[in-house]
């Protein structure tokens, strides 16, 4: 079948976006042009304007997009189970591919400096993590609900007393933690070999669970 002109639009879109995305990577944010990204993805200078406003425009949203792809698939390992051990054992196996090499982490890295600077930049990926750590909250809800179903209604749990901010305060947590991780082991690839999964798991864990002397 013929692709349609829409289809083939988004498949020119896409191909800019991965070309910019690979030259971030390669060269930093400020060397990324429209000639080098249009000869990266093998189509005509004009098609990146056609397509986006302006060369930073594209730039944004290709980095978006790669944050986007990382989010998720962290996301995606902490919901395939509601035990918290087993959900952060997943996301630093994950984790375990980054390194000053990995593309991913160059292009993050890259789109942090870059959004000191440009306010769109900022404000879509601050929206990006917000919804990153509702997600996390929401699994560490669930997983203590599960924990006090499991205990039965003399198992000690709280059912969730410490509230929204509780489960939201440990999402923005562990977040920052994981976030921090990777860049302790980019400076210092030998801190791979530190076990971080019991503290972090000690960390999801403590969500909606209140100390007895904090009544």
């Amino acid at each position: 079948m013929t692709p349609t002109s829409s289809e083939r639009g988004q498949e020119t879109r896409e191909r800019l976006l991965d070309a910019a995305a690979q030259l971030i990577v390669e060269d930093g944010w400020g060397a990324v042009t429209t000639r080098r990204v249009a000869d990266r993805a093998g189509l005509r200078p004009g098609l990146v304007h056609y397509h986006f406003r302006t060369v930073e425009d594209l730039l944004i949203e290709a980095a978006l997009a790669t944050a986007r792809r990382e989010a998720t698939a962290a996301a995606d390992a902490l919901s395939q189970t509601a035990d918290a051990g087993e959900g952060i054992t997943q996301v630093l196996e994950m984790m375990s591919s980054y390194s000053a090499e990995d593309p991913a982490t160059v292009l993050f890295s890259e789109m942090l400096l870059a959004s000191t600077r440009i306010e769109r930049l900022r404000s879509e990926l601050a929206d990006l993590m917000a919804e990153w750590r509702t997600g996390v909250a929401d699994w560490l809800r669930s997983a203590d609900a599960s924990r006090d179903a499991a205990a039965g209604p003399d198992g000690g749990g709280d059912g969730g007393t410490a509230g929204r901010d509780g489960y939201e305060a440990t999402a923005m947590l562990l977040g920052a933690a994981l976030d921090g991780l990777v860049l302790h082991r980019l400076i210092d690839p030998a801190l791979a070999e530190i076990s971080v999964t019991e503290p972090l798991a000690r960390l999801a864990g403590a969500a909606g669970r209140r100390d007895p002397d904090d009544s």
